[in-house]
């Protein structure tokens, strides 16, 4: 029984020591000495011939090994500038912004130790080991492991870690730097990466047919692409469209950023608010064989299908150039420059983002209709709504509840106005000294921002698309005095560069009146500009014979036929022609903005002939969308007539 006990702690015992010596690699390690100083208890080992080969049958399907002839380095040097604006996607008030995440040039074989060395005084700053930080867990089927990049704290001095899966070395910094911070690094080797402006072409294509790493970058300053090795080797000998000088799409995309994403949102680099500067961090973009969501989906880094279409979304100078645009990664990094919390109204949602599309195809000038299949149906269908009369709604209505068809009025807007609109309504969001509550708030912001870009009242147009503004935000915008819109450009066609050239009446109109004779005259000629026999109005007759029988007083309202209240200065009138027994005698008039509340303006008497009559108000031109013309007598109480009875518009 003693010798029993006594072998099995014995082989307790040796248990315990084998498992303080184990090689835990991913995100394990055995002890490690932390900011204070003081060590913590146990042995780290730092045996960087020893390798974690637990996952390398996962790895080795993705992302890839890294073939042992691979030289391993051994104290390299590199200078990283962490010095970096504070550009978050919340003082940008976008979904996404770029984060201080910093490309260092080497790779983690899967499974290795890597020793990194952090000058003294330097904190606030991680290690990460690995791109494709898409986590698939809760996917049914799995092409890949669902969490493959490893992160860690870095302190001052030496520093160790390994991913079992390898992958890409960044640092990352949750404050910026003034000064630049050179690094010392063991046991990674070289990704051969293309740096737009520092790399030359064919020492590149030498450096990548040579290596053994699985992965490399695409860097310039606006925009990082992570691509598999093997797809940039086939593109060098691709016949329809051969990879031969990898700066020129690379240049293409920085403009794509610097000019239709960050320029196009009000950002510059140098920008006196911080506010108003762009990420002082690239954009990125990764492939990957499975995703947490879709084809395609944005987020930092934006994540696309490894597969021919996405690659040459990224690598391809033609479809950068041409109408063929890459509407995927635009769509999807279009995504992450939205702005909900403001103005981007929740039906919008697959709507704001593809506006970046027109842009790049404004500068590039390629032809809209070949963007996406989509566009050329929308466009027709929504221009068919817009035409359309009654009551409508932009959001609800079946026939607008498409994407597409509601790019339409924003790209009116743009090609009507300048596409500086849409920088205008991304700057004014960014100092907006509040968010929008809700759906209306975000309505109201783009029409009071884009009628003050245009200088001019657009409430027809956002009637003509059904577009819901509050009267709030009507009242102020009328209160600016900025003149109505004379054009109805929602007939404009984006897609023909035809339409929307043709004028907005306002025409006045007869709202209600409270005394009509069927069969006798009609309201509408009060307002038709004719001074006729043939041409009148005529109020019920009377049936009994007690003074008033015909129901003194007669309101008759008019509308001046604006969505605002403009400035009225009187009114004209004229008796009916043919008919002096019902000549009208005394009126009173009164306006409004509501239809609800009156005020009066002024009281006449009608002269007792048939010459056009005019009534100035007395104390001058007033603001108003309707008119009330009370009519107190006539000449006598069967009935009264008139031939006209208009509103004179300043």
């Amino acid at each position: 029984m003693k010798f029993y006990k006594l072998l099995t702690f014995s082989l307790l015992l040796t248990g315990i020591i084998f498992s303080g010596c184990k090689k835990y690699g991913y995100d394990f390690a055995d002890g490690y000495d932390d900011a204070s100083g003081n060590p913590q208890a146990g042995v780290l080992d730092t045996n960087m011939a020893v390798i974690d080969r637990s996952a390398y049958a996962k790895a080795r399907l993705f992302p890839g090994l890294v073939d042992v002839s691979e030289p391993r380095l051994t104290d390299s040097k590199f200078t990283l500038d962490l010095n970096f604006a504070n550009q978050t996607k919340d003082n940008l008030r976008i979904q996404e912004a770029p984060e201080p995440q910093f490309s260092t040039g080497y790779y983690a074989a899967p499974g290795e130790l890597i020793k990194i060395i952090v000058p003294a005084g330097v904190n606030g700053l991680s290690m990460q080991i690995g791109c494709h930080t898409d986590n698939l867990t809760g996917k049914p089927v799995l092409l890949r492991d669902p969490v493959i990049t490893a992160r860690k704290a870095l302190y001052p001095g030496v520093n160790y870690m390994r991913n079992l899966y390898g992958g890409h070395i960044y640092i990352r910094a949750s404050f910026a730097i003034p000064q630049p911070v050179e690094f010392t690094i063991s046991g990674a080797v070289a990704s051969p990466d293309f740096i737009l402006d520092q790399s030359n072409h064919t020492e590149w294509k030498a450096r990548v047919l040579a290596s053994k790493v699985p992965w490399l970058e695409l860097r310039s300053k606006y925009v990082i692409f992570t691509v598999p090795r093997d797809k940039i080797v086939a593109q060098f000998t691709n016949a329809a469209e051969p990879l031969n000088d990898m700066a020129q799409p690379l240049r293409l995309w920085s403009d794509v950023f610097r000019l239709d994403y960050n320029g196009w949102m009000g950002l510059s680099d140098n920008a006196a608010n911080e506010v108003d500067r762009s990420p002082q961090s690239a954009w990125r973009g990764v492939l990957d064989i499975q995703l947490s969501a879709g084809y395609g989906h944005s987020g930092f880094p934006f994540v696309g299908q490894n597969d021919s279409e996405w690659f040459g979304a990224f690598t391809s100078v033609k479809r950068l150039t041409t109408s063929e645009l890459t509407w995927g990664a635009y769509h999807e990094f279009g995504h992450n420059c939205q702005q909900p919390t403001v103005w981007s109204w929740s039906t919008l949602g697959e709507t704001t983002n593809n506006l970046f599309s027109f842009k790049v195809a404004k500068r590039i000038n390629a032809n809209y209709s070949v963007l996406h299949a989509a566009v050329n149906s929308g466009f027709p269908q929504a221009l068919a709504y817009a035409a359309t009369a009654g009551s409508k709604n932009f959001d609800t209505d079946a026939a607008m509840n498409d994407p597409f068809k509601r790019m339409t009025p924003f790209v009116q807007i743009f090609e009507q106005y300048g596409y500086g609109a849409m920088t205008y309504l991304y700057t004014e969001a960014r100092h907006a000294k509040r968010l929008s509550n809700n759906d209306q708030d975000k309505r109201d912001f783009v029409f009071e921002k884009l009628c003050d870009y245009t200088g001019t009242n657009l409430i027809a147009f956002f009637q003509a698309w059904g577009i819901l503004i509050s009267p709030i935000s009507e009242n102020k915008v009328a209160a600016l005095g900025y003149p109505l819109l004379n054009k109805a450009i929602w007939t404009y066609n984006p897609l023909t560069k035809t339409g929307g050239t043709g004028s907005v009446t306002y025409a006045t109109s007869v709202v209600s009146v409270s005394s009509n004779a069927s069969g006798d005259g009609t309201p509408g000629a009060l307002v038709d500009g004719i001074i006729s026999a043939a041409s009148y109005w005529h109020s019920n007759y009377s049936t009994a014979t007690p003074t008033n029988t015909i129901g003194f007083p007669i309101n008759i309202i008019l509308s001046t036929g604006t969505p605002v209240a403009i400035p009225v200065k009187g009114m004209t009138f004229a008796q009916r022609q043919n008919n002096s027994n019902g000549y009208v005698k005394d009126l009173e008039v009164f306006v409004s903005n509501d239809n609800v509340t009156y005020t009066s303006v002024g009281t006449y008497t009608m002269a007792q002939n048939i010459a056009s009559q005019i009534f100035t108000f007395p104390g001058g031109p007033v603001n108003a969308r309707y008119v009330k013309v009370v009519i107190k007598s006539g000449v006598n109480t069967d009935y009264v007539s008139m031939s006209e009875c208009n509103i004179i518009k300043q």
